[in-house]
C-alpha cells in the first residue's frame, strides 16, 4: 500500500518532469501578465482622466444650475 506522503510525492514529481505541467505553469504566467498589464492601463487611463471629468462636471453643474 501507497502512502499518502509517498503518493503526494509521485505525483508531484510527475508534474514537474511532464510537458503538461510546464504548459500549466506557462498559461498562468502568461495570464497573470495580462491581467497586470490590464489594471496598469486602466489605472492610467482613469488618472489620466480625472482632470477632463471633473471639469465636465463642473460645466454641467454650472448650465443646470443657469437653467433653473
Amino acid at each position: 500500500m501507497i502512502s499518502c506522503a509517498n503518493w503526494l510525492r509521485r505525483d508531484v514529481q510527475k508534474f514537474m518532469v511532464s510537458e503538461v505541467g510546464l504548459v500549466t505553469v506557462e498559461w498562468v504566467a502568461l495570464a497573470g501578465a495580462i491581467i497586470i498589464g490590464a489594471i496598469s492601463v486602466g489605472w492610467l487611463v482613469m488618472r489620466g482622466l480625472s482632470s477632463p471629468a471633473n471639469s465636465i462636471g463642473s460645466s454641467i453643474t454650472s448650465h443646470q444650475s443657469t437653467k433653473y
